[in-house]
């Protein structure tokens, strides 16, 4: 049975694109307990493994049990293009693989759900309405700086024909500006992104990083979501690394019909 508790979110955005299923998952509504409670998804969480696979499987029936393609995740900016003879779209309970090691997917297959797992990190949801394309990237401050964002779109058009004015974008609950401190930001974020800290404290605003990366390849503004939602803030509802230090991942998924 599943539990009542079980919360998702939607980008208003796409909620009127009847070709999108989506959701972003909060902590509730799981099996894990302790640090973890309680939709926990994350393999490498510290969570028991068990546990992490039987939550996987109460996101893969609430989201309409196909396939779904969870990444290994190792904040650089390898991103995966999901091919049709990669994935045996007869099965459905895939709680335990992780395929690909990669920060973000694209595919234009129907019927696969493509989730990234975060915690403080940015999962950004991306759509071409004319190609049929979707793509999900796992987007922490060292994405950031890779700017893995654009090198996404950038293989969106290369591998797909996309258009970036016909892409839409979600950038879901993520660590905000009010609590992204950086003490050491000298020799972690690069020069060109400093105009992004605060002026009297060493925070960055990483939402603004990403709405401007996505901006710069070509999407319009009035296509780009960001629930503005920080994580940290909201540690009953979403998992915080920087809030709690030893937490779970909470789901962000994606699919096309």
């Amino acid at each position: 049975m599943e539990s009542n508790d079980i919360k998702i979110y939607e980008f208003e955005h796409y909620k009127n694109q009847s070709s999108i299923v989506h959701g972003i998952f909060t902590r509730a509504g799981g099996k894990s307990t302790g640090a973890f409670n309680s939709l926990n998804i994350g393999i490498n969480s510290g969570d028991e493994q068990l546990t992490i696979a039987k939550n996987r499987k109460i996101i893969i029936r609430k989201m309409g049990l196909t396939p779904f393609v969870f990444l290994n995740q190792v904040h650089k900016d390898s991103i995966k293009v999901l091919k049709k003879d990669e994935i045996d779209l007869s099965k459905t309970d895939l709680s335990n693989i992780e395929t690909f090691t990669a920060d973000g997917i694209i595919t234009d297959i129907k019927n696969v759900s493509l989730v990234i797992q975060v915690a403080d990190c940015q999962a950004v949801m991306l759509y071409d309405h004319k190609k049929k394309v979707i793509g999900n990237i796992h987007s922490g401050w060292r994405g950031s700086v890779k700017n893995i964002i654009g090198k996404t779109l950038d293989k969106m058009l290369l591998k797909f024909g996309c258009r970036p004015e016909n892409i839409m974008a979600g950038i879901s609950p993520s660590l905000g500006p009010c609590c992204s401190e950086f003490i050491n930001y000298k020799d972690e974020i690069p020069k060109d992104l400093w105009k992004y800290k605060s002026k009297n404290k060493d925070n960055f605003n990483f939402w603004k990083i990403s709405l401007d990366q996505l901006l710069k390849k070509g999407v319009k503004k009035e296509h780009i979501e960001n629930m503005e939602i920080c994580t940290k803030c909201n540690t009953g509802e979403f998992y915080s690394f920087r809030g709690e230090k030893t937490t779970g991942r909470f789901a962000c998924v994606i699919s096309m019909v």
